[in-house]
C-alpha cells in the first residue's frame, strides 16, 4: 500500500471517529432526561472514547502522509509534479 493510500484510509477512519463522537454525545444530551445521569454518562463516554481514538489516528496520519517535495519520496514528487505540469521532470533547465 502507498502512502497516500495510507493517508487516504487514515483520514477515512479519523471522519468516522469524529461522527460517531458528535452522535455519541447529541444521544447523550437527547436520552438524559428520560435516562438520567447514569445514560448520559455512559454515552458521554463513548463520545470520549471516539474522541480519543480520531486523535489517536490522526497523530498516527501526521506521521504517514505523503508531505510532497518534502518527503524526499520519489514516488510523491513525480505524480505531484505530473498533477501540476503533466510532465514528471522535477527540475528545470537553465
Amino acid at each position: 500500500m502507498s502512502r497516500i493510500a495510507w493517508h487516504r484510509l487514515l483520514v477515512t477512519i479519523v471522519v468516522v471517529f469524529l461522527v460517531l463522537a458528535v452522535m455519541s454525545y447529541v444521544t447523550s444530551i437527547v436520552l438524559a432526561p428520560s435516562g438520567g445521569r447514569s445514560v448520559a454518562g455512559l454515552w458521554d463516554g463513548w463520545a470520549m472514547f471516539s474522541l480519543v481514538a480520531a486523535i489517536g489516528f490522526g497523530v498516527v496520519d501526521f506521521f504517514v502522509r505523503p508531505l510532497g517535495g518534502q518527503s524526499g519520496d520519489a514516488e510523491v514528487m513525480a505524480a505531484a509534479e505530473e498533477a501540476r505540469t503533466g510532465s514528471t521532470r522535477t527540475q528545470r533547465s537553465r
